[in-house]
């Protein structure tokens, strides 16, 4: 009881210490964390672009790696060009989801097997990739979900995890940002993005004025 007591405490804290910050739209409020930059989200050349930018945190060189049967979708991970922090990219490529491409994948759960938070089943079926070069940074690619796990062992949650809703700049609702606090070996704790891949309009081949609407949703 004390432990629960304790966990809910520091859990309100910590939503405390997260700051809402508008994203645009009418009002769509988005968590701010600080030291991050994003997550930013924006369609690009029928590309779905997801972003972030960790302020603190500097490398000196990074990679572009293709993702294994998306073709034309890319993890990215290198130096920031506009600061003195590291950029993280996940680019995907709308055709890359037309037909079947996304079946048969292995159900995912978070770095260290722990359930992923906002989904009944705790695992969704994705490509999960792992990129050394940002301290195992994990990218989720699969038919229903886009998004990536990024560790950042500043978040002391005993253990929680918080969800937010993640809206785009027209203020729907898209997908949800997660601080995860560490497991019961302390460790895997870190910031979850994790969007819909059918809310985000790449689940069917989008015709010219759909394209037109998602670039302005962005």
């Amino acid at each position: 009881m004390l432990n629960l007591k304790k966990t809910a405490i520091l859990g309100l804290a910590v939503v405390m210490a997260v700051t809402l910050s508008a994203c645009g739209g009418k009002g769509g409020v988005n968590p701010s964390i600080d030291g991050v930059e994003g997550p930013n989200v924006e369609l690009v050349n029928g590309r779905l672009v997801l972003s972030m930018v960790f302020k603190n945190v500097s490398i000196d060189g990074g990679a572009t790696i293709p993702i294994p049967k998306y073709p034309n979708s890319s993890v990215q991970v290198g130096p920031d060009f506009q600061s003195a922090g590291t950029l993280l990219v996940l680019t995907v490529s709308v055709t890359d989801f037309l037909g079947d491409k996304g079946a048969a994948f292995d159900p995912q759960t978070l770095p260290g097997g722990r359930p992923l938070p906002s989904v009944a089943s705790g695992v969704m079926p994705a490509i999960a990739i792992q990129v050394p070069q940002l301290f195992n940074t994990v990218f989720y690619v699969g038919p229903e979900v886009i998004g990536f796990f990024v560790p950042f062992k500043l978040l002391d949650l005993q253990g929680a995890i918080l969800t937010f809703r993640f809206h785009n700049t027209a203020n729907e609702p898209i997908g949800i940002l997660a601080l995860v606090g560490s497991d019961t070996k302390g460790k895997n704790a870190g910031i979850l993005a994790m969007m819909r891949a059918d809310l985000m309009g790449i689940i069917k081949k989008p015709s010219s004025s759909t394209l037109a609407k998602l670039s302005r949703m962005f």
